[in-house]
């Protein structure tokens, strides 16, 4: 795996790698319209954590009619401000019980998703919980 991306002075930095071209908000020029590097982190988590979990429900053959995910962390305030902690939020409608999801997340956090396996082991706490068919378990 490589990424690579460049300096823009409008943009911050874009990659450059010749696939689909990335954004990235930097400190130099601070342009609020993309995501900084820790928001693509929560990114990179929440897709990770994603893939995980819809593959593990369709092989258990359950029926996910719609989902969603939700990543919140905050960083802290003095320098390194890395996440202080991160929270994840699955959104899920469909024909499958809350120990269904629950295998499934518990399987992508402590298993599967290198990203947020990767977060957790740098000393930051990961924690989730889930709304299935509008009603939310903790």
């Amino acid at each position: 795996m490589k990424v690579s991306f460049k300096f823009d002075n409008k943009i911050g930095f874009v990659s450059d790698d010749e696939k689909y071209e990335v954004k990235i908000k930097n400190s130099v020029v601070n342009n609020d319209e993309y995501h900084s590097p820790t928001e693509l982190l929560l990114i990179a988590m929440g897709g990770c954590t994603s893939d995980d979990v819809l593959n593990i429900l369709i092989k258990m053959k359950k029926n996910v009619k719609s989902y969603r995910c939700e990543v919140e962390g905050e960083k802290r305030e003095e320098h390194p401000r890395f996440l202080e902690y991160a929270k994840i939020h699955y959104i899920f409608e469909g024909d499958m019980s809350p120990e269904d999801i629950k295998k499934a997340v518990e399987l992508s956090l402590n298993k599967y998703c290198s990203v947020s396996l990767t977060v957790k082991n740098a000393g930051i706490p990961v924690s989730y919980d889930y709304t299935l068919n509008g009603k939310i378990y903790n």
